[in-house]
């Protein structure tokens, strides 16, 4: 049952369930480090209950992705993928500013700046509804109130000169949304079974890595076609 008044939950405690079966743990207060892990299933979450073990681990039990560790929450914004735990598959992760022609979609992260002393490492929260004029979120260490529904907030959003505005206290990048076709989905038993037949270790993360080689490979064709082009010229000389 959710109360229905700003009661402050302890550390530890549950605030609220979004997405049918995805908790949100009180962090005491915003300023709190537990400097504890969370894992789930054997895949590493985050830090207990940072913004950003919440937004990980709801793309984890509702999509079967997680994305690269990162610094601070802001730095979601220059990620571009997501990759699915199950079998290390990697889906683009696509970013919209707030003043995007295209209106807030549900299941994105939403991505706020670190642009005052409150949140300098930004905040991440879910966007888990859509309204005609509203976005309704869910998150972790914004504040410990217990929620009075299935979402945390509700923030307006505004439709001017063409583009979409989120208008919430402090800055916000935009939001970012997992392309998949429809090819992920909530984790069920079956899939559970198979994660957690990794013997209790989050797989590494190698759609980075896969960049990485797809980069290079690039480049080292490109001087591999080069060196043949001076040699032909050399040869005609």
């Amino acid at each position: 049952m959710y109360l229905t008044d700003n009661t402050a939950a302890p550390y530890n405690v549950i605030t609220g369930y979004a997405s049918t079966n995805v908790p949100a743990y009180s962090n005491g207060n915003d300023s709190h480090t537990s400097n504890e892990w969370n894992f789930l299933y054997g895949v590493f979450t985050g830090m207990k209950w940072q913004c950003v073990e919440y937004a990980r681990r709801w793309l984890f039990i509702r999509k079967g992705c997680v994305f690269d560790s990162i610094d601070g929450a802001k730095d979601i914004w220059n990620l571009t993928i997501v990759q699915r735990v199950v079998d290390k598959k990697c889906f683009t992760l696509k970013s919209h500013p707030n003043g995007s022609p295209y209106r807030p979609q549900n299941e994105s992260l939403l991505i706020y700046k670190g642009s005052t002393p409150d949140i300098p490492f930004g905040h991440v929260a879910v966007i888990v509804d859509v309204l005609p004029d509203a976005i309704r979120v869910a998150e972790e260490n914004y504040n410990p109130y217990y929620w009075t529904g299935n979402y945390a907030r509700e923030i307006p959003y505004v439709f001017r000169n063409g583009s979409y505005f989120i208008d919430d206290y402090y800055s916000i990048f935009g939001w970012m949304t997992v392309e998949d076709n429809n090819e992920t989905k909530p984790l069920d038993q079956s899939t559970i079974n198979i994660i957690q037949k990794l013997n209790g270790t989050s797989p590494d993360f190698i759609c980075q890595n896969n960049a990485r080689k797809h980069y290079l490979s690039l480049f080292f064709l490109t001087i591999s076609l080069l060196m043949s082009l001076l040699r032909t010229k050399n040869m005609n000389v």
